[in-house]
C-alpha cells in the first residue's frame, strides 16, 4: 500500500490525495455489487482504507527540517556551526549511531540535511535538551513539540474528511530529532508541514474543497485554505534548509534527467523489527519559485529510494 498528497504551496489547496490500492466506486454506488464488496472486505491490502489520511507512522528523516528550525530559532546551532560526525554519538544515555557507521566528518546544517546525517541531528536534539549544563529529556521533547506545532504537526491538517490524529514523540529527544521516537503522522499531515517548508513559513489549514453548489449549480459556499500561523525565521536560515533539500535532489542519480528543478528530503522510518522500514519522500518544485509540494509514503516499503522514484514520476 502507499499514499501521496500534492498541495499548492501558495494557497494551501490539496491538488491530489491518493491512497493505493483503490477500488471501483461505480460498483459501490446505488446498488452495491455484493460479490465485489465481499472481495474488498477479504483483501488483506485493505483497499477501502485511506492510507493518505488514516494511516499514521514515523516520518523518519523527513522530520529533520522541524529539528533544524528548532535549532536555529533556539540558537543552539548557527549556519556557520559544524558538527564532526564520527559515526557514534557519545553524549546522552543511549549513544545512538549514524546510518553511516564510519561518519560523515564535519557537517554544517545544509550538508547535514543533504547527507541526512543522524549524528548532526542527535547532537541537535541533545543541545535542545541541555538545561543549565545538565541533560533534561523533557526540555528537549518540549522544544521539538513547540516547533512541530509551528508546522501544524500537533493537530489534524484541516481537510474535510476523517484523518488520524498526529502524535509528537514523548521519548528520547535525540532519536525524536531524526523523526523516530514515538513520532507518528499521516501523509496529509506531512503534506501540510512540507507546504510550510516550501513557502518559507506559512502553515495552512488545508482544504479539499474549492466550492459547494446546489443541484442547479448555484454557488452556496466558496472555500479557501486558512492561514494557521506563520513561522518568522530569517531568510538566510530558510535558504540554508532549502539548499540542503536541493542538494538531496542533485545527489540522486535517478533525478538527473528531471527537467524541473526540485528540492526534497528522504525518510526511512523504522517501526517494526520484524518488518521492512517505511519508505518516505517529500519534495517541492520548482526550487526557485515553489508551486507544488508532494509527500509520498510506501508503508513497509524498505527504502526511501522507492518513494523518491515514485515521487519523481508524479
Amino acid at each position: 500500500n502507499a499514499s501521496a498528497v500534492i498541495t499548492d504551496v501558495n494557497t494551501g489547496d490539496v491538488l491530489a490525495l491518493v491512497s493505493y490500492p483503490g477500488y471501483d466506486n461505480n460498483k459501490m454506488a446505488n446498488s452495491v455489487d455484493a460479490e465485489y464488496y465481499a472481495r474488498l472486505n477479504a483483501d488483506k491490502s485493505n483497499p477501502q482504507y485511506n492510507y493518505a489520511t488514516q494511516y499514521a507512522a514515523a516520518p523518519g528523516s523527513t522530520f529533520k527540517m522541524v529539528s533544524a528550525t528548532a535549532g536555529l530559532m533556539e540558537g543552539v546551532i548557527t549556519l556557520n556551526n559544524q558538527v564532526n560526525c564520527t559515526g557514534t554519538f557519545g553524549e546522552g544515555p543511549l549513544a545512538p549511531k549514524c546510518w553511516r557507521v564510519w561518519g560523515h566528518g564535519n557537517e554544517p546544517l545544509t550538508t547535514a540535511i543533504r547527507d541526512s546525517c543522524n549524528f548532526y541531528f542527535y547532537n541537535l536534539g541533545y543541545q535542545l535538551s541541555m538545561d543549565g549544563g545538565s541533560y533534561n529529556e523533557t526540555k528537549g521533547l518540549d522544544m521539538l513539540q513547540k516547533y512541530a506545532d509551528m508546522f501544524g504537526l500537533t493537530d489534524r491538517s484541516g481537510i474535510e474528511i476523517a484523518e488520524a490524529a498526529p502524535n509528537i514523540s514523548t521519548e528520547d529527544p535525540m532519536r525524536s530529532a531524526i523523526g523516530q521516537g514515538s513520532n507518528s503522522f499521516s501523509t496529509v499531515g506531512l503534506a501540510r508541514y512540507l507546504t510550510a517548508v516550501a513557502n518559507s513559513g506559512t502553515c495552512y489549514n488545508l482544504t479539499l474543497i474549492d466550492k459547494i453548489t446546489d443541484h442547479r449549480n448555484a454557488l452556496l459556499e466558496e472555500r479557501r485554505a486558512e492561514v494557521r500561523n506563520v513561522i518568522e525565521m530569517e531568510d538566510a536560515e530558510w535558504d540554508a534548509i532549502h539548499l540542503g533539500m536541493r542538494q538531496v535532489i542533485e545527489n540522486r542519480a535517478d533525478y538527473q534527467d528531471l527537467t524541473i528543478s526540485a528540492a526534497g528530503k528522504t525518510g526511512t522510518a523504522e517501526e517494526n523489527l520484524n518488518r521492512a522500514n517505511h519508505a518516505l519522500f517529500v519534495c517541492y518544485a520548482p526550487y526557485e519559485e515553489p508551486e507544488i509540494a508532494i509527500s509520498t509514503r510506501i508503508a513497509f516499503g524498505y527504502t526511501s529510494s522507492y518513494a523518491a522514484k515514485t515521487t519523481k514520476d508524479i
